[in-house]
């Protein structure tokens, strides 16, 4: 990366990507979009997101932990193991002062190109002129996908911990657009259940939760039985299943209020 300044490469990264860091410190940024140009001629394009750690008396706990970014590469590299579709990270760093605390982190991942974020994908698919099985087809897919990538961590003891709508993407794919591929970004804050299944339900409800946010008003009752029922592996109707979706549901309005 020739806009890497070697001899203090952390705040030249942060200043081409437009966050000049003051005295060592940055606030969080939104993911900023960038064409780089590579060696051999083409081009990259790839989105930075800088994490800033700013509360004092949290500073002891940040010299022994990892940052976010270090966290969040290790879980996008952690999915592309498991066979799940995820962005590409590139590049974390962190900057920490002379004592070893945490003041800011970044990282760099590669564009998902052609691809929309799962709630952008479903307002225009339903807003456009294809029929009703094409569409019912394409969100089929989705949910297969999802909920069995979904259950595929979970049986690792990993949960995501924001996986909503907006930190899935989508991009149709095939001669006509009739398949598509399904990826997942942003994932600093997914974890191991280190406990022996001591947080096990509460990472479950909440994934489950998060995608259900959306989905209770964008998909059909159908449609979401179906997800539970590939996530879980029980036909419809099972006293476990249905147990499962009273605790999302009842998760979901205790903590969100719908």
């Amino acid at each position: 990366m020739p806009f890497v300044d070697e001899q203090r490469p952390f705040e030249s990264v942060c200043e081409y990507f437009g966050f000049p860091l003051k005295d060592g410190q940055g606030g969080r940024s939104a993911p900023v979009r960038k064409v780089l140009n590579n060696p051999d001629g083409g081009t990259v394009v790839v989105y930075f997101k800088l994490y800033g750690y700013g509360k004092f008396r949290r500073a002891l706990s940040r010299m022994m932990k990892s940052s976010k970014s270090r966290r969040e590469m290790g879980n996008l590299l952690y999915f592309h193991k498991l066979g799940i579709p995820a962005c590409e990270p590139i590049a974390q760093g962190e900057l920490r002062d002379r004592w070893g605390v945490l003041r800011n982190c970044l990282i760099i991942t590669k564009e998902v190109t052609g691809s929309q974020q799962l709630d952008v994908f479903i307002d225009e698919l339903e807003a456009s002129d294809e029929s009703a099985e094409v569409k019912s087809d394409l969100r089929r897919q989705i949910i297969i996908s999802v909920a069995t990538n979904l259950r595929l961590i979970h049986q690792h003891w990993f949960y995501h911990k924001d996986i909503k709508w907006r930190n899935v993407l989508v991009r149709r794919v095939g001669e006509r657009g009739e398949k598509v591929e399904v990826f997942w970004i942003d994932c600093p804050s997914g974890f191991f259940d280190r406990t022996g299944g001591f947080r096990r339900k509460h990472g479950v409800i909440k994934d489950l939760c998060d995608l259900d946010q959306l989905a209770c008003r964008n998909c059909s009752d159908e449609e979401r039985w179906y997800f539970l029922s590939l996530y879980t592996g029980k036909v419809l109707g099972d006293p476990a299943l249905i147990k499962l979706a009273r605790q999302v549901v009842n998760y979901r309005i205790r903590k969100r209020g719908a």
